[in-house]
């Protein structure tokens, strides 16, 4: 089981820190809805076919947009994708691309839990 947590919430909170309106924040979420379930088909299509390079690029860029959010052990599985693929060996790859999805709903649940539409649009 992986010890790092799901969300660390500071970097949106430092947007909103800095001026972001909720609803940008709300923007961002609802990006990383739309963004994600494709990414991570595109992904999983990248190592059934063993295409070690699409997989490091696909995971790379996963990783970058999970961690701008604070999705940390997301990010870390995409890290560890990427870094699979980069040397070439994808024997943990098929574990991995399994939990992503079950990644995908947890982070998007802690990124509502700690961003609850609500309290992000205007009422």
């Amino acid at each position: 089981m992986n010890d790092l947590p799901v969300l660390d919430p500071q970097p949106l909170l430092d947007l909103l820190d800095l001026g972001a309106s909720p609803a940008l924040v709300h923007e961002l979420i609802t990006l990383f809805q739309e963004d994600v379930p494709p990414r991570l088909a595109l992904l999983r299509t990248a190592l059934c076919a063993g295409d070690t390079h699409q997989a490091m690029m696909e995971a790379h860029q996963l990783k970058g947009a999970l961690s701008n959010l604070g999705l940390v052990r997301f990010a870390d599985m995409a890290s560890r994708l990427e870094v699979e693929a980069r040397a070439g060996h994808l024997e943990e790859a098929p574990q991995l691309a399994e939990a992503l999805p079950g990644a995908y709903d947890e982070a998007l649940a802690a990124l509502h839990a700690a961003f609850p539409p609500s309290d992000l649009l205007p009422g």
